[in-house]
């Protein structure tokens, strides 16, 4: 963020499947930064950010695009975000324990 003056790295970055929004999480300020895609040429704008565990580690978007699972590596807690289609917006849904240090997130289809 703008106005953030401590330390910040970013880790991945991830688009919904569909292309319209890219999130990425902010080790320091300990957020998700989101962003639209623009169609056209592929710019992004900055819609703000919001709060993550602490030192968002990883983060998977599901396959339809409608939910972003983020691990905190210093809480050891899977925060689940729900993504709004018209804004990209996030929406936190739920927080689950995901034991310590949490290295990556992986979402698998069931058949």
């Amino acid at each position: 963020p703008a106005d953030w003056e401590g330390a910040n790295k970013c880790a991945q970055i991830r688009t919904t499947p569909n292309g319209r929004f890219l999130y990425a999480p902010n080790r320091g300020h300990d957020s998700i930064a989101c962003f639209t895609v623009d169609a056209t040429n592929g710019l992004l704008t900055a819609n703000g950010n919001v709060a993550a565990e602490p030192v968002p580690r990883a983060f998977e978007i599901d396959p339809a695009g409608r939910f972003l699972l983020s691990a905190g590596l210093a809480s050891g807690r899977l925060a689940v975000y729900r993504i709004d289609d018209d804004s990209g917006g996030l929406e936190q849904i739920a927080t689950h324990d995901a034991g310590a240090k949490p290295m990556w997130v992986t979402i698998l289809t069931a058949s």
